[in-house]
């Protein structure tokens, strides 16, 4: 019996290296179909409503089409607009942030010399390049603009998805008896509200995110709100970590626009009020259910998809682990995996 446990572990380790190999390879096909099965979701009781008014199948997924389109050109616009004067002023702010350092080292130092603490040689001064700051930012935001280029197939693959919305549940019935086709059928309608109502409630607390933090920002006078918004919008899919980031961020950034400290700690005050007002008292309350993901596997996940997907796979890594644990918690077999991946036995 034992062997038989090593065995399984065995195959199973080698099913996981093969899965993760497999994303690794596909990533240019997997990761636009990926993004487009997460948003059919949030789009099937649209064009589900419009087929039971009797609209056709085509003009359903035309409006669909039309409204999706709209809003992601608007966004891509509103973006697009600040990227071009945010990358030109990168190197003006690179000197700032060179001064600000020097500042910083020189009071670590003297505060070191107080207690009589001898740094030289340590050659601290250099764990950080600072002259690698703009080259990075420049290259994350051309993987950006270029991943939108993958727009037209990512509407591809929603388009096909959404077309076939609402037949699952007839064909399961067609195929099997009807005491496992009901059971069947019963098991995805829970796993696909389920995972609509996470999705739908958590791109909506991000977008609230976003426009706060956009709004907050352009009131202080922070340049580049509109970026530093939609930055919050994404990292808000990341639990705790993107948070965090989408505070410091703009905080770092306020330092080297303003002469003194008075603006920058409104910002860190002002943001970090923001965001901890949507995280822990509107969005568990508009939450229809708890997830109770543990935060050991969220950073594993983080981690795995951001090894697998880059900067996406890290925005994407929470909703597909999410969407995991759902599918996992309403099939039998796969509920004690589910266990696994939570915070407590409750």
């Amino acid at each position: 019996m034992q062997s038989n446990n090593i065995v399984v572990l065995l195959l199973g380790l080698i099913v996981v290296i093969l899965f993760g190999f497999v994303l690794l390879e596909l990533k240019v096909v997997l990761l636009p179909f990926v993004i487009a099965m997460l948003l059919s979701i949030l789009f099937k009781p649209i064009v589900l409503y419009l087929k039971s008014r009797r609209v056709p199948t085509v003009l359903s997924l035309l409006v669909v089409l039309i409204s999706f389109a709209t809003v992601l050109f608007l966004i891509g616009l509103a973006v697009y607009s600040s990227v071009g004067p945010f990358i030109s002023k990168l190197p003006t702010y690179q000197v700032r942030l060179n001064a600000l350092s020097d500042i910083v080292i020189h009071a670590i130092e003297g505060l070191l010399l107080r207690f009589s603490v001898d740094m030289e040689g340590f050659g601290w001064r250099h764990l950080v390049d600072f002259s690698a700051v703009t080259p990075a930012i420049t290259s994350g935001i051309g993987t950006f603009v270029s991943f939108l280029s993958n727009t037209v197939l990512v509407l591809l693959f929603m388009l096909f998805i959404l077309a076939g919305s609402g037949d699952l549940s007839e064909k399961i019935r067609t195929a099997w008896p009807v005491a496992y086709a009901d059971r069947f059928a019963s098991v995805i309608q829970n796993i696909d509200r389920q995972v609509r109502q996470y999705l739908l409630t958590k791109t909506l607390v991000s977008l609230a995110t976003g426009v706060l933090t956009w709004l907050i920002l352009l009131l202080l006078g922070v340049d580049f709100p509109i970026i530093w918004g939609f930055l919050a919008f994404l990292l808000n899919y990341i639990p705790n970590i993107g948070s965090l980031v989408a505070v410091l961020f703009p905080f770092v950034w306020s330092l080297l626009l303003f002469p003194d400290l008075s603006r920058p700690m409104l910002v860190l005050l002002f943001l970090g009020i923001a965001q901890g007002t949507i995280g822990n008292v509107i969005e568990p309350k508009i939450m229809a259910f708890s997830l109770n993901l543990s935060p050991l596997f969220i950073l594993v996940s983080l981690i795995f998809w951001g090894w697998l997907w880059g900067v996406w796979g890290m925005v994407l890594a929470v909703p597909l682990t999410a969407t995991i644990k759902i599918i996992f918690e309403n099939i039998e077999p796969l509920r004690p995996l589910s266990v696994l991946m939570s915070d407590n036995t409750d």
